[in-house]
């Protein structure tokens, strides 16, 4: 290597060594967390790889905002994603915040609900147990196969504090509780006749044409979130360590603010957070 570094010419040497340097910045971004920002933030990385080939950010399967907040205050990632505030404890590790904008919490159906409306003393009797079938509701006659959150998802808590009898309400036994959001697309793409709430942004991830259903007359839309219409909604964000972000974490922020980065935000039906437009 030293005998074929001699053969060349000074501007040569110089070329390599600045070839080198780009070679040992290059990075591979991963950023772990919440599973809310999961698709977005796939779609987000992936525009991003592709308008640069220095860095490439990788958005794995969701471990949860407490994943996050494990990874990036160990150490083992620079960057987090988050779908909720930071509780008390999660704050006074002294982690920086960047709020990427605000999602609505989707009242969403399976491809076959006729349905496009729900009231939310109708949404409380479906999960209670007391509205089974969609003709119940207007629509064709169909059991209504109900999904549910536990109490901690973020998304079933935006919709505690919209409506709030829903916070501490008892689910019916029918109902099936999952964990993850992939899951619970899943089964309302393999259950037509579903009824589920999601965060707007994930269900691009859906193999089938959901439905979008209105909340008290109310559609789910940005606009209606930043109106103050449409109280239902998560705020998803990214944490790091104060100068604890790495070249690609810097050059992923900058896009994600830049205009294509708002432009993707904007077109998966996120109102970006106030700062970053």
């Amino acid at each position: 290597m030293l005998s074929t570094l001699r053969c060349l010419p000074p501007i040569g040497v110089a070329l390599l060594a600045l070839l080198f340097a780009c070679l040992a910045r290059a990075e591979n971004l991963v950023i772990p967390g919440s599973g809310n920002p999961e698709h977005v933030l796939g779609q987000l990385a992936k525009a991003f790889n592709e308008r640069q080939s220095q860095h490439r950010v990788i958005v794995p399967p969701s471990t949860g905002t407490a994943g996050a907040v494990r990874d990036v205050g160990e150490g083992i990632s620079s960057l987090g994603r988050v779908g909720r505030s930071l509780k008390d404890d999660e704050a006074r590790q002294g982690f920086v915040h960047v709020p990427l904008g605000r999602d609505p919490v989707v009242i969403v159906g399976g491809a076959q609900v006729g349905v496009r409306k729900l009231t939310s003393a109708q949404l409380l009797d479906i999960y209670g147990g007391k509205i089974r079938n969609w003709s119940e509701l207007g629509g064709r006659t169909a059991p209504i196969r109900a999904l549910g959150r536990e109490n901690s998802d973020a998304s079933r808590q935006a919709l505690g504090r919209s409506i709030k009898p829903f916070k501490d309400l008892v689910f019916d036994p029918a109902v099936k509780v999952v964990h993850l959001d992939p899951q619970l697309i899943e089964l309302l793409d393999r259950y037509p006749t579903s009824l589920g709430f999601l965060n707007r942004s994930a269900l691009g991830a859906a193999q089938s044409k959901l439905v979008h259903l209105a909340l008290d007359g109310v559609d789910p839309t940005p606009e209606n979130v930043e109106q103050g219409r449409y109280p239902a909604w998560v705020e998803l964000g990214l944490i790091h360590k104060p100068n604890g972000l790495t070249p690609a974490g810097r050059a992923f922020l900058d896009f994600l603010r830049s205009p294509d980065g708002l432009g993707l935000l904007r077109q998966h039906g996120i109102l970006p957070a106030s700062g970053a437009r």
